[in-house]
């Protein structure tokens, strides 16, 4: 049996929605709790941050949280919405354009006159980016119409222009239905205490992990079953393993899965099809894995990279400080003398080698195959007499 669409629903890239949107029940109930509150009239009491290592999905929940909001309260009192990312946000009128779609400069007082030709100009001043005169207008715009203001890959943003959101989120939750929501990779926590807003700590936090095996195999099978095909209980568990329960890597399955029962015109996939899939899969993800630890490796980190990859071939979880032991015992010399044993603690979780969820004081890996393959590459540099990683 063919399948019945003629392209391929699964969609493994940056932040397309995949065809079954599995294993984010908890988080969309949180969600939609707060966007009932807001279209009652009710301000949340923080702000949102939205983390987990890249391929997660955050993207994706960002879209599902846009439609949900427009949808959500629309019967009595329509939720708007209002998305951007760092590259939009330059400068204090950027962010203000995206809060008041409106002609809004009319607010602020004029700084000075052009005298020539009698032409109006307005300057900024350093407080102009957060003038009473707009705050209250977007007061005054959130009660009559709640907003959510949806900002990715937030860890990248301008931390003076973050400071001035942030602030400016502050002065109108306390008077009006207004959300601010920050996704980003793992440093965006460590990076939003840096910008200067002491209450940024209370905001509400919301860890984007990998989903769980009954999840997995959820995102897989079911759009799977909409066309007519199914695939064997003993070939899917290796799919759901193999997969690691990586959003991204769910996603390149279903892909390849498809693809198959579309040209061999399949209802049902076996073990066969799972390896001829595997094959296909391997060199995309050998590529990803590649790009990752390149990038380590150009930092001067490979070493450490090693060492905490092998600490983490035995266990799920582990301590700050002994991350921090392992950095230090395997960091060239010169490197620690420019940057902390923090900093390049720092670096490890934003570039998502490992990451610590919220409510938990352990780190783990951002993806555990991805050590794997920093560990392959090791031995394979050992077995030719030119150790990578020393």
């Amino acid at each position: 049996m063919t399948p019945t669409r003629t392209r391929n629903p699964f969609k493994p890239g940056d932040g397309q929605r995949p065809p079954y949107l599995a294993g984010r029940e908890n988080e969309q109930g949180r969600l939609r709790q707060i966007l009932a509150d807001m279209a009652d009239g009710d301000s949340p009491a923080a702000n949102m941050v939205m983390y987990g290592p890249r391929g997660m999905g955050k993207t994706v929940l960002l879209n599902w949280l846009e439609i949900e909001a427009q949808r959500g309260g629309a019967e009595h009192n329509p939720i708007r919405t209002s998305w951007a990312t760092p590259d939009e946000l330059k400068k204090p009128i950027h962010m203000w354009n995206c809060l008041l779609p409106m002609n809004w400069k009319k607010l602020l007082k004029p700084i000075h006159w052009g005298t020539k030709f009698l032409i109006f100009s307005v300057g900024w001043k350093s407080n102009a980016a957060a003038s009473p005169a707009l705050v209250n207008t977007l007061i005054k715009e959130c009660k009559k119409r709640p907003l959510v203001f949806l900002m990715d890959e937030a860890h990248t943003m301008d931390a003076g222009l973050c400071r001035v959101l942030l602030n400016v989120s502050q002065k109108v939750r306390k008077k009006a239905p207004f959300l601010l929501v920050l996704a980003g990779t793992p440093g965006l926590s460590h990076f939003l205490t840096t910008v200067g807003a002491s209450f940024v700590e209370r905001s509400t936090k919301m860890g984007i992990a990998r989903l769980d095996a009954q999840a997995t195999a959820d995102a897989i099978v079911k759009p799977l079953q909409e066309d007519g095909i199914t695939v064997d209980a003993d070939a899917l568990e290796d799919v759901v393993e193999d997969s690691q329960h990586y959003p991204y890597f769910i996603q390149l399955w279903g892909e390849a899965l498809w693809d198959l029962a579309k040209e061999k015109d399949l209802k049902k996939l076996t073990s066969q099809e799972i390896t001829e899939a595997r094959t296909k899969i391997e060199s995309r993800r050998s590529n990803f894995y590649e790009q990752r630890r390149a990038t380590l490796d150009d930092l001067g980190l490979l070493p450490a990279a090693v060492a905490i990859a092998t600490v983490f071939q035995d266990t799920e979880t582990t301590t700050r400080d002994r991350l921090k032991e392992i950095i230090a015992d395997n960091s060239p010399v010169d490197s620690l003398a420019t940057q902390s044993v923090n900093e390049h603690l720092q670096t490890f979780i934003r570039h998502e080698f490992i990451w610590n969820p919220p409510d938990s004081i352990l780190y783990e890996a951002g993806i555990p195959s991805l050590m794997t393959y920093v560990l392959d590459r090791q031995r394979e540099h050992v077995q030719k007499g030119s150790p990578a990683a020393e």
